[in-house]
């Protein structure tokens, strides 16, 4: 692996919602946060969803912004999620 690429949320409001298996999830591919590999979303992949609330601007309805990391395997979600 060549490193972290993305850090892990740095601010307390950014939570972890779920972390999941996926496969036949979106026709694209995602750099993995952790090792840099291309994952293929319509294989098999593990899958973090980041939350945090946000303040909308007036008129929005939208209270809560998300992220979704698609990660090589449960390894590579691991280290992301347990790095410093």
């Amino acid at each position: 692996m060549s490193g972290t690429h993305y850090s892990p949320p740095t601010t307390p409001e950014w939570t972890v919602r779920q972390v999941i298996h996926r496969s036949d999830w979106k026709d694209t591919t995602r750099i993995c946060p952790t090792c840099g590999e291309s994952v293929d979303q319509m294989c098999g992949h593990c899958q973090v969803e980041l939350d945090r609330k946000r303040t909308p601007p007036p008129g929005s309805k939208l209270t809560r912004e998300r992220r979704l990391l698609a990660f090589c395997n449960e390894e590579c979600a691991t280290i992301w999620l347990d790095a410093d």
